[in-house]
């Protein structure tokens, strides 16, 4: 799933944006605010691209972007203005692009789509989790497992352990078609890392041991070996 806000202060723009964007592809949720105060009293990190309108009352865009940027926000930032030269004052918050008012549609949809693309190629070869009010973008094969403590989700990574609050069967989905299988109800194994494995457990490259469900066995063991046939492995 791909998430877009957009934030301007006429409702006809946002209106419009949001039904075209959504025409682009069927898995993008847009959310639409009328002024920046609203964007940043929203859950802004989890969002993939961020389009924002400078001009707006109240805090402006810029002003906007940069309170974005100082919360963690590491996205796409697009600028809407019907004053081209203002775009030079936001380069502080390394914008995306821009669209000069009055909308080309054919430019936004060539513009998003790039953008999009690139949102895809990220999110292939990273996964991305908000962890006190930062966003980390980890490279997935620098990721040993998942584990479930309750409501927390424990990424066990080179660099350690990331804590984020989430559900594993969201993980799971988000991560569906990589490399990674849901060994035990409790957790989310990479193969990249698996070293051996019995019948009850599976020994990583890092030496940790996590358990696999009786009842998975036979269904890893076929994914692994489909695994290694698309691998060269030391």
């Amino acid at each position: 799933m791909i998430r877009i806000s957009l934030c301007d202060d006429e409702n006809h723009i946002t209106g419009t944006l949001s039904d075209n964007i959504k025409g682009i592809r069927p898995d993008i949720e847009v959310y639409s605010y009328d002024c920046g105060e609203n964007l940043l009293d929203s859950k802004y990190l989890y969002n993939d691209i961020v389009l924002l309108d400078i001009e707006m009352t109240g805090i402006n865009g810029i002003e906007t972007a940069l309170e974005l940027r100082k919360g963690g926000y590491e996205g796409m930032i697009i600028f809407l203005t019907s004053h081209k030269e203002m775009v030079f004052d936001s380069f502080q918050v390394k914008p995306y692009n821009y669209f000069v008012k009055p909308i080309d549609i054919d430019k936004v949809n060539r513009i998003l789509k790039n953008a999009i693309n690139e949102v895809i190629d990220r999110k292939t070869t990273h996964f991305e989790a908000v962890s006190n009010n930062h966003t980390f973008r980890i490279q997935i094969d620098d990721i040993y497992y998942f584990e479930c403590n309750g409501r927390k989700i424990d990424i066990h990574t080179k660099n350690g352990i990331i804590t984020i609050i989430g559900k594993m069967n969201q993980i799971e989905a988000s991560l569906q078609n990589k490399q990674f299988f849901r060994c035990h109800k409790g957790y989310l194994v990479n193969f990249e890392h698996v070293c051996e494995f019995s019948n009850n457990e599976i020994i990583l490259t890092n030496n940790q041991k996590v358990l696999i469900s009786r009842l998975k066995i036979n269904s890893f063991k076929e994914a692994f070996k489909a695994f290694m046939k698309g691998n060269i492995r030391c």
